[in-house]
């Protein structure tokens, strides 16, 4: 049994990882939030409080949380953190794994612009796209577009323009700089969010397409899904990229039945309970690969398996909430009942 922490214990891929550990492992799961009363943290075996990532205290803080736990694996989940991650690890002495695709790999793929360059280069279907500062070289016959900032998550920020003249004033408008944005095809079709779950050594132990049938920001109802196509993309996506490291791979399958990667996250999904649902514990594999354990790749996983996303509640006392208040950095561990 390992202890591992497991921030953005408030989000949907921080609570689905905590919920899938400490259901389906027997390791030691340690909850962090920047909100100390973050439903992950009730959820796992215990908890704390620590400033965002863009915080300057981040990296010594989560150190610090490391230690107190003595904790053996950090599994970050928050894309603020990705970008400071060897401020984390320096923290860290290299003595603990974080477990995350290398560097390169994670800037790369958290700038949408650079990522779509690069896989296009490589011979990867992509939309067709620009910086918004082309705009106006931009072909009428292109439209409708899509125009989004290069760095984001959850659709944030996203928005379809029609024609050229909805594209100038959507510019004249947005507080984004140019520079910033992108704009990009509009691909219709059915949309697939894939977990690719490869070693720190990039061995391949598994390929797990799921349909994105409903979302809001991140899938609030999806499914597992033999879909060939989509595992032979992504099994090429991960000989380019080489990542090291878990990978979500988020693309579009059009009416020609091409798949186009719109977008990779460097990290874990929000569906990636799902994939542990479905039979592939990706949280599990990966944590005991940077533990140094050979792992091996497990059985096919289940194809038309769901999850369904929905809003839920705890209810707690005074004394329960007083103890999640104390759940900061500079406290005594504590357990939520």
């Amino acid at each position: 049994m390992a202890t591992i922490v497991v921030t953005g214990a408030g989000g949907a891929c921080g609570l689905g990882a905590i919920r899938s550990l400490t259901t389906e492992t027997a390791h030691r799961v340690i909850g962090v939030d920047m909100n100390p009363t973050a439903a992950g943290i009730r959820f796992a075996d215990d908890g704390a409080s620590v400033p965002p990532a863009t915080d300057e205290a981040w990296p010594a803080t989560m150190a610090s949380v490391v230690d107190r736990f003595d904790a053996d694996v950090v599994v970050p989940t928050v894309d603020e953190e990705l970008a400071v991650l060897p401020s984390l690890a320096a923290a860290l002495s290299g003595e603990v794994p974080i477990v995350a695709p290398r560097q390169e790999v994670i800037d790369l793929a958290m700038d949408k612009y650079r990522t779509a360059e690069r896989l296009s280069a490589a011979g990867h279907p992509v939309p067709e796209t620009w910086l918004a500062t082309e705009a106006e070289s931009i072909d009428p016959d292109a439209f409708p577009l899509v125009v989004k900032p290069r760095q984001g998550r959850g659709s944030r920020g996203v928005e379809r323009v029609e024609d050229p003249d909805a594209l100038a004033t959507h510019l004249s408008e947005t507080p984004h700089d140019p520079e910033t944005l992108l704009c990009q095809e509009w691909v219709t079709g059915t949309e697939y969010t894939t977990s690719v779950v490869g070693t720190a050594t990039n061995r391949l132990l598994g390929v797990v397409p799921k349909e994105a049938i409903e979302k809001e920001g991140s899938t609030v109802l999806g499914a597992t899904r033999r879909a060939p196509s989509i595992a032979e993309s992504c099994r090429e996506l991960f000989e380019t990229l080489a990542p090291a490291g878990p990978l979500n791979v988020q693309q579009i399958v059009g009416d020609d039945g091409v798949p186009r990667v719109i977008e990779i996250n460097p990290r874990f999904s929000s569906t990636s309970c799902l994939t542990v649902a479905a039979g592939v514990d990706e949280f599990d594999l990966l944590i005991r690969d940077a533990l140094g354990e050979r792992v091996s790749p497990p059985e096919e996983f289940e194809p038309d398996r769901y999850i369904v996303r929905y809003e839920s509640h705890f209810f707690a006392d005074a004394d329960d909430l007083d103890a999640i208040s104390e759940i900061e950095t500079g406290s005594e561990p504590a357990r939520l009942g």
